[in-house]
């Protein structure tokens, strides 16, 4: 074998590993309430350590995390002080006491919807904090959103044209993050407001002709779960803290320890959720017969989910 011709066969070698697929992980910890619960700094932190024994390739937060106003300065410092990459989904109550653009610039976040690249791998970051109105869509802001009914929790119609557009021109596997949830579960009429956003998500692989979005990961309803629907695995992913009951039954059935979780995509075909188990500090909501019981868990369940990995022809980048 000539000189040449072991230098050629090195080369295709060596680029055929730098072009082999590799794993993507990241942090997820949804819902921890500062301001409302009293150890979400804690638990904040609990996140925090374990993420920088882990080196995730990066994390992210979906929502319902603190509000713009003072006291929560040092618990958005905390969040800012992990040395990897970050991502921040706005959450309905992050804009209880302020503005949009006040929460974004105490959390350094750019833009309330956008894209990334991470690996092989491409991740879209929703807003639907928008209130639909006769006049149009307007923001949340202070509170504007109580007593909106079905008129709150919507994605503004250029929202939905820039995700359309985005998801045409991705050429990865594709990951959405949103704070509501845009796949269906057991809260009744809960995701109804996507409607236009889950229509796109499964338009978009009908028209790929592959499984172009693997899944759809969003907080806020305090609930653990997991649906597929047009090809999206859709993931709740369960409060840090707390599961909301209502004032008549005490409002907090809070989690005895911190909640989050940390996925891996396996660009061969498998999403993975490592599962964390808690139990309610009482009284649980079974033990107050909340009507949600039954449905609601104090842990993130361990899941192992396929799908199906883009199969490269010849000729094709």
């Amino acid at each position: 074998m000539t000189p040449t011709l072991n230098r050629r066969i090195f080369l295709a070698g060596a680029a055929g590993a730098l072009a082999a697929p590799s794993a993507v992980t990241f942090g997820v910890i949804a819902d921890v309430h500062h301001g409302l619960m009293p150890d979400a700094h804690r638990r904040l932190d609990a996140f925090l350590a374990e993420a920088a024994l882990r080196s995730p390739d990066f994390l992210i937060q979906l929502g319902d995390f603190c509000h713009p106003t003072p006291d929560a300065r040092s618990f958005a410092k905390s969040w800012r002080s992990f040395r990897g990459p970050k991502h921040n989904v706005l959450g309905n109550h992050d804009m209880d006491y302020g503005t949009k653009q006040q929460i974004m610039e105490l959390w350094e976040m750019p833009k309330n919807y956008y894209s990334f690249d991470t690996g092989d791998f491409h991740f879209v970051v929703l807003d639907f904090n928008y209130l639909h109105t006769p006049g149009g869509f307007i923001d949340f802001a202070n509170s504007n959103y109580f007593g909106a009914g079905k008129r709150r929790d919507w994605p503004n119609p250029a929202q939905v044209d820039w995700l359309r557009a985005d998801l045409r021109s991705a050429t990865r596997p594709t990951v959405i993050f949103t704070h509501q949830c845009v796949g269906p579960f057991w809260a009744k009429d809960a995701h109804l407001n996507r409607a236009a956003v889950r229509a796109v998500l499964e338009a978009a692989n009908q028209e790929a002709g592959w499984q172009k979005v693997i899944a759809c990961f969003s907080g806020h309803h305090h609930t653990d779960h997991h649906a597929e629907s047009g090809g999206v695995h859709y993931f709740l992913v369960n409060s840090a803290s707390y599961y909301w009951v209502g004032e008549e039954y005490g409002s907090l059935a809070k989690y005895r320890d911190p909640l989050f979780t940390f996925v891996k995509l396996d660009p061969k075909g498998m999403i993975s959720i490592e599962g964390r188990p808690s139990v309610f500090l009482p009284p649980a909501p079974s033990e107050l017969r909340h009507p949600d019981a039954a449905n609601v868990t104090a842990s993130i369940a361990e899941r192992h989910v396929r799908f199906q990995p883009r199969t490269r022809r010849a000729g094709q980048d």
